[in-house]
This record gives C-alpha cells, sequence and structure tokens, in this order.
C-alpha cells in the first residue's frame, strides 16, 4: 500500500527554480516525516529523481534502512525543458482545470503516475512526490476530476491502498507529525 510523504520544497519549487533543494524548514519536515514512518512496515522507499524529493527521502531511507528507488514516474509534472514563462503560464490554468480538459501529455503523465503506484502496490511501499502526483492518485481514489481536489501541505502524508488494480484513499494529508 502507498504511503505518499509530499516534498517539503522552498515556496519557488517547480515554477520559479525547476529543481531546487530544501531549504532548512523543507529538511526539518523531511525529518519529522520520516520519524512518523517509522512504523508503517514499509518494505520498499520510491522517489521522484528531482532533488528536493530525494533530501525528502534521505531521512526516511535513513529511518526505516531502505535503499532510495528513483522514478521518473513520480516526477513533477513540469518538463524540465520548459522554460520560466511556459510553466508560469501553464499553472494556474492546470491547476485549477480537470484532468479531462488536459492536453494529451498531460493526461499521459497523469496515466503513467496511476500505473506506477498500482504496479507498486504490491509491496508496502512509500512514494516521496509531488504536489500534481499526489493529486492525480487523491483524484483517482476519490473520483474526483480536478487536478488539484484538496489542498496539500509540504511533507503531509496520504495513505493509500490497491484494491483489485485500483488505488483507495485510507488517509489524506496528515500532518499530525509536522511542528507547528
Amino acid at each position: 500500500a502507498p504511503e505518499f510523504a509530499e516534498t517539503a520544497p522552498p515556496p519557488t519549487a517547480g515554477v520559479e527554480e525547476p529543481d531546487p533543494g530544501l531549504e532548512a524548514v523543507g529538511h526539518s519536515q523531511a525529518s519529522h516525516a520520516a520519524t512518523a514512518l517509522l512504523s508503517v512496515g514499509a518494505e520498499r522507499l520510491v522517489c521522484s529523481p528531482l532533488r528536493r524529493a530525494r533530501e525528502t527521502a534521505a531521512p526516511i531511507a535513513a529511518a526505516l534502512g531502505l535503499s532510495v528507488e528513483v522514478s521518473e514516474a513520480m516526477s513533477e509534472i513540469f518538463d524540465p525543458s520548459l522554460g520560466h514563462d511556459s510553466r508560469v503560464a501553464m499553472l494556474g490554468p492546470l491547476l485549477s482545470g480537470k484532468w479531462s480538459e488536459q492536453p494529451a501529455n498531460l493526461r499521459l503523465f497523469r496515466d503513467s503516475v496511476l500505473r506506477t503506484l498500482i504496479e507498486l502496490g504490491d509491496r508496502h511501499t512509500i512514494v516521496v512526490s509531488h504536489f500534481v502526483a499526489i493529486s492525480a492518485a487523491i483524484g483517482a481514489a476519490t473520483g474526483d476530476d480536478r487536478v488539484s481536489p484538496c489542498p496539500l501541505v509540504n511533507a503531509s502524508i496520504t495513505t493509500m491502498e490497491v484494491v483489485d488494480s485500483k488505488l483507495v484513499l485510507r488517509r489524506k494529508v496528515e500532518v499530525a507529525h509536522l511542528p507547528r
């Protein structure tokens, strides 16, 4: 069953700067997420190839004694080759829209995320990913076509299970492990 840990990026992540690392607060949030995930019994840790995801996954890997498997499918929706202006122009309409209204390349991104998560569901897996990928999973699990079906918090934990090759939401956007 996938456990999702939202990366803890700086406010400019993905838009102003395509691949930033974590700031001090992000490292703290990642450490708290690692502590919260100690008891889940994960057998596997998968993360996006982006720096902030790898830096979020590092304390989780250390705490749980797992190696980090990098998955391109868990990456950010932005194509790394897109320029700043293109990312900014894409973001507003994307986040306020529905998947059924998106161009084919973005729907393919969503399909890849969902397919990968379902494949990972054969083992208890922690996935460290990004806002749009986690939102796509929550939307699929709840039947919500919106790209952004609910607010997410950096370093929050969302728990899903794969049942009959479908994602089932168990708990979403848990933040009790994070300091105020």
